[in-house]
């Protein structure tokens, strides 16, 4: 069945829900698919006991009944039944919270070579990712030094900074950011809707940093809840939301532009069709590139046509560290996504901001006894034409669709930053008073950070680049990318606002409208 749409949006996650909202503000009407499904319980009868024993166990009424250790036992052991089904959504520290919202593994299945190994982590349903408990939920710009020349070579972006502010400003007005002013030019301010201050417990960290080096930049984080940006596409009349739909392919007309997109329905089986003049892929930037290699025009596969397509996979290298001192003040518990934040920590004896550098998230948790310090850090890693991915020639998901096969590995350099980075905590637990208890040797495996970029990126060339600077796929006008697959670099921080931003930018080239007449 062929339906006609103003425009379809793939993915209902950060950036495709925030697609969906402003193309329906501004009078278009919008099929938005997203590929989360609720199967009855007789199709996922194992998946369903694991998410309503987890949820159970992690009832927090349980605690005062049972000693922790009993239901640490018992998550444990959830936890390894929910491999039998999740071998990878498992290795989220988030899985345990909820776990029905992560992909089943086996019906979804990915290829690595046996040296390259990668872990994706995925999230089907309304809200994609940003949903997942405590991830994400910090939204930081970049800075001029992350989209423009890095280690003497010149930036892949198609833009500078200038270009994404008024389109930052309008995203942080969407997301009603909690936050703080604080003039650091690597992580550059935002609009900010709840100030905070530093409470008690921050503020002795704060301190102690500064002592130990007065030239680090330091600030709390960012952040805000998820956004309900199907809800407002809804309120306005003009969204069709469809669930239970796993996009295959980009469809495109005679003249070669985009024409509508084709999607498998996991639940009945059934292959169904939907046609609109535009068309935003926004499945994140792993599902999009898979979308893109199997999708085509008259003139061939997009593969073909787009030679950087699949390619400049990017990551965050990230270590990460955890440890006890002694007690720090008390304090109310911390929001989700609130930490103490420690830009460009690589800088903090002086150095070049135009080289890749790294950053610390640190979260105290503080109780009687003392304070668990858990210390992420974040690097950059360069993006090359080797890290890439492509379609599997012999993988199948469950429904004989090509599996995407993921090529990944952290380079010298990466493993370099890595060891400066484990340096760095290694100093900064020193310097807290904090005995380091858990840091794995070497960096974490490309994909564990959960910010995965590239694959379709932005660019000035169709050789080099698979999106024009408005994310208009080159090859298929009318379809546009605006996911993190089309990030032509990251930075040290999360790249969602960046990629947001990205998003609103391209719906006002859609739409003809500018960023003066706000969202």
């Amino acid at each position: 069945m062929t339906r006609q749409h103003d425009a379809i949006v793939v993915g209902a996650g950060a950036s495709g829900g925030l697609a969906a909202a402003l193309l329906c503000e501004r009078g278009m009407s919008v099929l938005l698919l997203d590929a989360g499904s609720s199967y009855p319980f007789w199709k996922k009868p194992l998946s369903k006991t694991v998410s309503a024993a987890i949820g159970a166990v992690s009832d927090p009424r349980l605690a005062n009944v049972l000693h922790p250790r009993l239901i640490n036992a018992g998550t444990k052991v959830l936890r390894g039944v929910g491999r039998i089904r999740q071998p990878v959504q498992t290795e989220c520290f988030a899985w345990v919270q909820k776990p029905g919202i992560f992909v089943d593994d086996r019906d979804h299945p990915y290829e690595t070579p046996a040296d390259k190994p990668f872990t994706w982590i995925r999230s089907h349903g309304v809200g994609g990712r940003m949903v997942v408990p405590g991830h994400g939920r910090q939204y930081y710009r970049f800075g001029a030094t992350d989209i423009g020349p890095k280690d003497g070579a010149p930036s892949p972006w198609p833009f500078g900074i200038d270009e994404l502010e008024p389109w930052y400003e309008q995203v942080e007005r969407r997301l009603d950011l909690t936050g703080a002013q604080e003039g650091i030019d690597y992580i550059p301010d935002s609009v900010v809707a709840r100030p905070i201050s530093p409470n008690a417990s921050e503020s002795v960290l704060l301190e102690t940093i500064h002592a130990e080096w007065p030239q680090a930049s330091t600030m709390l984080s960012r952040y805000a809840p998820p956004v309900d940006f199907a809800g407002m596409a809804k309120a306005t009349g003009r969204l069709t939301l469809r669930t239970n739909a796993l996009v295959q392919r980009i469809l495109a007309g005679p003249d070669g532009r985009a024409r509508g997109a084709e999607w498998l329905d996991p639940i009945t089986g059934e292959r169904e069709t939907a046609e609109a003049p535009v068309v935003f892929l926004c499945a994140s930037a792993l599902e999009s590139t898979r979308i893109l290699l199997n999708s085509s025009t008259a003139s061939g596969p997009l593969g073909d046509q787009l030679p950087a397509l699949g390619r400049y996979l990017t990551d965050h290298v990230m270590v990460k560290a955890e440890g006890i001192r002694a007690a720090l003040p008390a304090s109310a518990q911390a929001e989700a996504g609130r930490c103490v934040y420690l830009p460009r920590f690589d800088l903090r004896d002086g150095g070049d901001a135009h080289t890749r550098g790294m950053g610390i998230q640190l979260y105290p948790t503080v109780n009687p006894a003392g304070a668990w310090i858990t210390a992420v850090a974040f690097g950059e890693s360069a993006p090359t034409a080797e890290n890439r991915v492509s379609l599997s020639s012999d993988k199948t998901d469950k429904w004989g669709a090509p599996a995407l096969r993921i090529e990944m590995q952290w380079s010298d350099a990466d493993r370099t930053l890595a060891a400066s980075m484990s340096r760095a905590l290694d100093d900064l637990f020193a310097a807290l008073g904090a005995k380091v208890l858990v840091r794995p040797e070497g960096p974490a495996r490309p994909g564990t950070s959960v910010h995965e970029c590239g694959g379709a990126r932005l660019g000035t060339d169709a050789t080099t680049s698979v999106l024009t600077p408005h994310n208009e796929c080159w090859a298929m006008p009318g379809l546009y990318v605006t996911d993190g697959a089309a990030l032509p670099s990251q930075g040290i921080q999360n790249p969602t606002l960046t990629i947001m931003a990205l998003t609103a930018r391209a719906c006002a080239h859609v739409t003809g409208s500018g960023a003066s007449r706000g969202i």
